[in-house]
């Protein structure tokens, strides 16, 4: 095993850990003698010996008027890390309301997701309904349900199971009518609103906090995810003034 490559994954240079280990071979020992073992420079030793410590590595004691140096016992290293990690989670505890309220005050930016292809639009639609007991509301062309006829109906029995119900506004056509009439036993509500949805190849989705944005022809298949819940209320005031118009 690599001895240095180990105890420089715990925190240690590589000549802190190359002289640790030349320390612990020889016991107590001068600066020359650890130097001359770890095979760096005498000056450098100096310096590597001082930070190590620092950090509780290295004891010193003074022998017939000489620093000689001896590395601590293996097993004190583990008790060495146990009160770093004490000390890290006391300083972060006392500074944590601080942290929050800087990061309270930031500037919130979209987080966005673009999804491709027919796999791409899967995922995106598993994100829609993971919350269950939720209301989403949505544009939904009629060309975008034949376009994906399998698995718009997946959607719907996952919706079920999940317990999401779903406003959908969209345009009068052969497939939307008979939607409509398996709204109560598929948790949605259908209105039509022609002049806002008819030609459209979009659907878009309105969560609470999140928007998702659907683009969907034959030659291309786009899912964007939006999650900020600005525009999300926003999207949800003006879909509650259409749904009003809508019959």
């Amino acid at each position: 095993m690599d001895l240095e490559l180990q105890l420089q994954r715990i925190g240690l240079g590589k000549q802190e850990a190359s002289v640790y280990l030349a320390s612990l071979k020889l016991g107590l020992a001068k600066a020359s003698e650890i130097a001359q073992k770890s095979r760096i420079k005498r000056e450098a030793c100096y310096y590597v010996l001082n930070s190590l410590q620092e950090k509780g590595f290295i004891s010193e004691v003074i022998k017939s008027g000489v620093k000689h140096y001896s590395a601590i016992q293996p097993k004190r290293i583990l008790e060495i890390i146990e009160e770093e990690k004490d000390e890290k989670k006391q300083t972060i505890n006392e500074i944590l309301n601080e942290l929050d309220s800087l990061q309270q005050s930031a500037l919130t930016h979209p987080k966005i997701e673009i999804y491709e292809s027919i796999e791409g639009l899967k995922n995106v639609f598993s994100l829609l309904i993971q919350q269950k007991n939720q209301i989403i509301c949505s544009y939904v062309p009629s060309n975008i349900i034949e376009l994906l006829p399998f698995f718009s109906l997946q959607f719907r029995h996952k919706r079920k199971e999940n317990n999401v119900y779903l406003k959908v506004i969209t345009e009068e056509s052969t497939i939307t009518k008979e939607l409509k009439k398996k709204d109560k036993e598929e948790l949605r509500e259908i209105r039509f609103n022609d002049s806002i949805v008819k030609g459209m190849n979009t659907a878009i989705y309105i969560q609470e906090r999140a928007l998702i944005i659907i683009k969907a022809n034959k030659k291309e298949q786009i899912g964007i995810y939006i999650n900020q819940e600005d525009i999300a209320k926003l999207q949800c005031k003006i879909f509650d003034k259409i749904w009003k118009e809508s019959s």
